[in-house]
């Protein structure tokens, strides 16, 4: 750590003989240090600790140490050899728990060699936390620098995101207005496609009950006449409404489809402010952040800024445009409908007119088949409720017959001798047959009963066939043709204002 203070003062370093000496120094002072924390009667040179070198250690002495042998100081355990093995050296000298192996000079110069590398790793660990405080300093500042620019670039991301989605979210407003207007004018053009079938049926249904006058009244007459020309008009008109409201539902899929586009822009944008918004507000102590294998790395298919922006701006201008085609359209429409629905009147009112001269009225022979169908139809209400009860009446003699039917069964299960013909065995076999030819009488008067109602049933049609033949013949025009014509719509109706 010296040198690096001198390095931080702007001291020259000292040259490599220099820095060896220094560096012996200092190890020799903790040394001595440390010797004397153990030992205070320690110096560092003259009076070293008992497990360092001594002075003493480096001249050549004569060693006066008494030779090995099996017996004496040196060998004080048990001997599991003869004494001749410690004489020949084929066994080593064994005390109780070593074997003899180093000096006292070795073994203090090894005690020296551990101090030095330990005050080497006390020194590289000072040099490494300093090092590691520097380094965490720089970084820290640096991650929080990096991170609050990066923070600010998100927020403002997030504005311009926040920025885009209001111009979409007023996009979307303009385009589901027009949707919804134009889906308005639609449903009307639709209701006068609907209304226009009211005055198409009335003219084809009186051309066809004026199909049905028999013989002579069947009359190509003035009346026939417009209403073959207008069942023409009606066709005609129909077919360009036809036209229209095909073009109207193209631009709606149009409409709605560059809708769907804002609105998917919308929610993208919306999901993107709100992914920027949450992590504009993320530091380091929030409680969602987690390690994300993987989150680096760059999709091939990512867009760049411009094309995201051209994107949006395209999105935009597409749909201004659609928006506008269909504004137009819609101008259109009221013209072509209050057209229609003048010349429509016009021609009914020449119908009205031409039926009125041609009307004759007879209605006796009609109220007698009118009378004889209401006396036909209440007896074939009568005979269908008596086909009811004697259906209930045949369906109610099913228990009486499964009561005798489980009795017999149960008396067949009489063991032996007991499973006799008695009286009671005889009566119910009477009873079984009583049954029977009761529920076929009653069927009997069943298909009777069908048969009539057949036979009334056919009467009805052929009354109401009658019926129909006379209104044909002699009040087609005034009870059915003029009846159907006062139900024509209106000129309101016809341009789609009505409801249906």
């Amino acid at each position: 750590m010296a040198s690096c203070e001198n390095c931080d003062q702007g001291e020259p370093m000292p040259p490599a003989e220099g820095q060896e000496l220094l560096r012996e120094q200092r190890e020799a002072s903790k040394e001595g240090h440390f010797a004397m924390s153990i030992d205070p009667q320690a110096d560092e040179f003259n009076n070293p600790p008992c497990y360092l070198p001594q002075a003493e250690d480096a001249m050549p002495i004569k060693d006066n140490l008494q030779s090995m042998g099996p017996i004496g100081p040196w060998a004080t355990g048990k001997v599991d050899w003869s004494p001749m093995a410690g004489l020949t050296g084929t066994r080593p000298v064994v005390d109780r728990y070593s074997i003899t192996r180093f000096s006292p000079n070795e073994w203090r110069a090894k005690n020296l060699e551990t101090v030095k590398n330990t005050n080497k790793i006390f020194d590289r660990t000072m040099k490494n936390q300093y090092s590691c405080k520097t380094s965490l300093d720089r970084i820290t500042s640096l991650v929080e620098k990096t991170q609050t620019e990066t923070t600010e670039m998100v927020r403002q991301r997030a504005r311009l995101i926040d920025k885009w989605k209001t111009t979409l979210g007023t996009a979307i407003k303009a385009m589901a207005d027009e949707i919804s207007t134009l889906e308005e004018e639609r449903v009307r053009l639709k209701k006068s496609l609907v209304i226009l079938g009211l005055p198409e049926s009335i003219a084809k249904e009186c051309i066809d009950k004026r199909c049905g006058r028999p013989d002579t009244e069947l009359v190509r007459d003035t009346p026939e006449e417009e209403l073959v020309k207008e069942v023409a008009l009606i066709a005609e008109i129909r077919r360009l409404l036809q036209k229209t409201l095909e073009d109207f539902e193209q631009q709606q899929v149009e409409n709605r489809t560059a809708r769907q586009r804002l609105e998917y822009d919308w929610s993208d944008k919306k999901e993107a402010y709100e992914i920027d918004s949450v992590n504009a507000h993320l530091h380091n102590k929030s409680l969602t952040i987690m390690f994300r294998p993987g989150a680096i790395r760059q999709p091939p298919e990512q867009a760049s800024e411009q094309y995201w922006e051209h994107f949006s701006k395209e999105t935009l201008e597409e749909c201004e445009k659609c928006r506008q085609k269909s504004v137009k359209l819609r101008q259109t429409l009221n013209a072509t409908l209050l057209n229609a629905a003048r010349d429509l009147r016009t021609q009914a009112d020449v119908v009205e007119k031409a039926f009125v001269s041609r009307i004759n009225c007879t209605q006796e022979n009609l109220r007698r088949f009118e009378i004889d169908l209401r006396d036909c139809l209440q007896k074939l209400a009568e005979t269908e409720t008596r086909i009811e009860n004697l259906h209930r009446a045949v369906r109610s003699f099913d228990a009486a017959m499964k009561v005798a039917q489980t009795r017999m069964d149960n008396r067949s299960f009489r063991p032996n001798v007991e499973n006799c013909r008695d009286a009671a065995q005889q009566h119910l076999i009477d009873e079984v047959a009583t049954i029977q030819s009761g529920v076929t009488a009653m069927l009997q008067e069943l298909d009777e009963a069908e048969q009539v109602k057949t036979k009334l049933m056919q009467t009805r049609s052929t009354l109401e066939r009658e019926i129909m033949l006379k209104r044909r013949t002699l009040w087609i025009d005034q009870e059915r043709c003029m009846l159907l014509r006062s139900h024509y719509p209106s000129a309101n109706a016809l341009s789609g204002y009505a409801s249906i």
